[in-house]
C-alpha cells in the first residue's frame, strides 16, 4: 500500500471513530424508536393518521397515557376539532417516531399542547434505564422542533410534567421542569407550569387528584386540568365544554 493510499485510510478510519463516538454520545432520548406496547401500536397510530387525514384538527394534544386518557372524555373538547396525540407508555423517543411517521403531516392547527418525558423518568426497570434530566429535557427540546418544522404556523405550548409521589423520580421531574422555560421563544412557543393546580399549599403533591398510582389522575384531576387550560383554549378561539362536571 502507497503512502497516499494509507493516509486516505487513517482518515477514514479518523473520521469514522469521530462519527461512532458523536453517535454513541447521542442519548436515547432523541433517537426516534416504536413503541413496543403491541395493545395500541401500530394500530392506534395508523387509527390516528386516519383521523387526521379525514377531519379539520384546530388542536392538538401530544402526550403519553395521561393525555391519552383525555379520550374519556369526548364531550369536553367538542367543537375544538382535537387530535388526541396521547398514547399510554410513550417516551420522548416514541413521540419523536410518530412525527416522523406522519402524526403531523397534513394538518394546520391553531394550537398544540406538548406534556411529555413522565415515562423516562420512571426509575431503572428491565426494559429500560431512567433517564437523566438533562437528557428528557433534550428529547423534548427535539420534539419542539419537529414540532415547529412540521407546524410552523401553529401556536405550541408545553406543559411541565405534573407532579409524582415523592420520591427520585418526582425528583427528576423537577429537575427537567426547570428547563422548560428555556424552550419558549416568545412568539411561537410558551411554556405553562399548571403544577400549582396540583399540589397542596404546602407544595405537595394532591393526591385527591389522583388515582391510587399517583401517576395518573381521577376524574376530579381532568376536572382541574380542564379548568387550568380553559382561559388558554379560549385565547385561541377554541371551545371547551366542562359538562361531564356541571360545567359550561
Amino acid at each position: 500500500m502507497n503512502t497516499r493510499n494509507s493516509i486516505l485510510l487513517a482518515a477514514l478510519f479518523l473520521s469514522n471513530g469521530i462519527f461512532c463516538s458523536a453517535f454513541g454520545e447521542k442519548p436515547s432520548t432523541v433517537i426516534p424508536v416504536p413503541s413496543t406496547l403491541k395493545k395500541f401500536m401500530p394500530k392506534l397510530h395508523q387509527e390516528k393518521l386516519r383521523e387526521a387525514k379525514n377531519g379539520k384538527i384546530d388542536f392538538v394534544m401530544i402526550g403519553d397515557s395521561i393525555t391519552h386518557s383525555w379520550s374519556k372524555y369526548p364531550g369536553v373538547f367538542e367543537g375544538s376539532n382535537l387530535l388526541n396525540l396521547g398514547f399510554p407508555g410513550d417516551r420522548t423517543q416514541n413521540v419523536l417516531w410518530r412525527i416522523e411517521n406522519g402524526a403531523l403531516d397534513g394538518i394546520s392547527p391553531k394550537l398544540v399542547t406538548l406534556m411529555i418525558g413522565t415515562n423516562n423518568m420512571h426509575d431503572t426497570k428491565k426494559a429500560y434505564p431512567a433517564d437523566k434530566p438533562q437528557d428528557i429535557f433534550t428529547g423534548i427540546k427535539a420534539i419542539v422542533a419537529e414540532v415547529r418544522t412540521r407546524l410552523p404556523k401553529s401556536k405550541l405550548v408545553i406543559f411541565s410534567v405534573f407532579p409524582r409521589k415523592e420520591g427520585s423520580e418526582n425528583d427528576r421531574a423537577k429537575k427537567v421542569n426547570a428547563m422548560l422555560p428555556q424552550l419558549a421563544d416568545g412568539k411561537y412557543v410558551s411554556h405553562i407550569d399548571l403544577n400549582p393546580f396540583f399540589t397542596t399549599e404546602k407544595g405537595q403533591q394532591n393526591k385527591d387528584l389522583y388515582n391510587r398510582d399517583l401517576l395518573h389522575f381521577n376524574n376530579q384531576g381532568y376536572q382541574t386540568w380542564g379548568r387550568a387550560i380553559k382561559p388558554l383554549l379560549k385565547k385561541h378561539g377554541l371551545r371547551m365544554n366542562i359538562n361531564q362536571w356541571g360545567e359550561e
